[in-house]
């Protein structure tokens, strides 16, 4: 197994494949991603984000962690896994307070405080707020940005290794703009069943201009939101905007992706951790 130096190696540990059992036995695939919310200045609180839509009356859900191993004072994949599955799915996640909004968080902690009864120690890597840009820093952003997005899309990925896969789009509306008076922005690249919850990022490396077409010799790196839906269009030609699925299924309406996805914006990843933290502390365990 690689030791993650890069931020893409590093964004390869920040996702988790989940599997979403219903009482019918159908299985759905999504995505979900480690974000670590701020408590205060010395204290945070691990949380994996996906969509509503994705655990939604799933009665038993199952995803992999990667194996952790010490080499000298770091902690890196051991390129082993265990699968974590628990029962009353739905019951362990938390929604955003906001019904409109498809998002939803289950804290961490508690799953890797059984790996370290069982023995086990948990490697992921998480996003944090530092990488949540601010209303202000957003428009300093162009129209048409880089972003890059991990996932499952149609529930693909490397099984041998336990890794998603990696794509690359630019943004279709602007992402300080609320599309539509919503939370949310577009960009162009293929969204696919089993994507729903990827985490979408700005990636410019080496260099990028600015607005004013100035060219900057660097690193960009932000997490702009959480990717949910994808708009479709049937084949009478009417365009629909659907939650992207978690399983591919026979319909009897044929409808084909136009390589759009909506992308719910980080500033509501905030309100939900923030709505956990206070729900956490309201039962005084914070």
């Amino acid at each position: 197994m690689i030791m993650p130096t890069t931020f893409t190696e590093k964004l390869l540990f920040t996702t988790v494949r989940i599997e979403a059992v219903h009482r019918s036995g159908r299985v759905a695939v999504g995505t979900g991603f480690h974000f670590s919310a701020k408590v205060d200045d010395s204290r945070t609180l691990p949380l994996i984000i996906t969509n509503k839509h994705v655990i939604k009356e799933a009665i038993t859900g199952r995803f992999q962690v990667h194996e952790a191993e010490r080499s000298g004072t770091q902690s890196r994949p051991s390129g082993r896994f265990f699968t974590v599955e628990i029962e009353e799915f739905e019951q362990h996640w938390i929604g955003h307070p906001d019904p409109s909004v498809d998002l939803c968080a289950m804290p961490f902690q508690p799953l890797r405080v059984q790996a370290e009864e069982d023995g086990k120690a948990i490697f992921n890597v998480s996003f944090d707020e530092s990488l949540v840009l601010s209303d202000q820093k957003l428009k300093e952003l162009s129209a048409v940005e880089d972003v890059l997005m991990a996932g499952y899309p149609i529930g693909l990925w490397d099984e041998k290794n336990n890794l998603p896969l990696i794509r690359r789009g630019i943004t279709a509306s602007h992402p300080a703009l609320d599309f539509c008076g919503r939370p949310e922005f577009l960009i162009d690249a293929a969204c696919f069943p089993g994507s729903s919850g990827s985490p979408v990022l700005l990636a410019n490396f080496g260099s990028y201009y600015t607005k004013d077409g100035s060219l900057v010799v660097g690193t960009r790196l932000a997490l702009l939101g959480v990717l949910y839906a994808g708009p479709q269009m049937t084949v009478e030609g009417k365009i629909v905007a659907k939650p992207i699925p978690t399983t591919v299924e026979p319909v009897s309406e044929a409808r084909v992706m136009i390589h759009l996805g909506y992308v719910i914006k980080a500033r509501e990843i905030l309100t939900l951790a923030q709505y956990i933290i206070q729900q956490v502390r309201d039962r005084s365990q914070l």
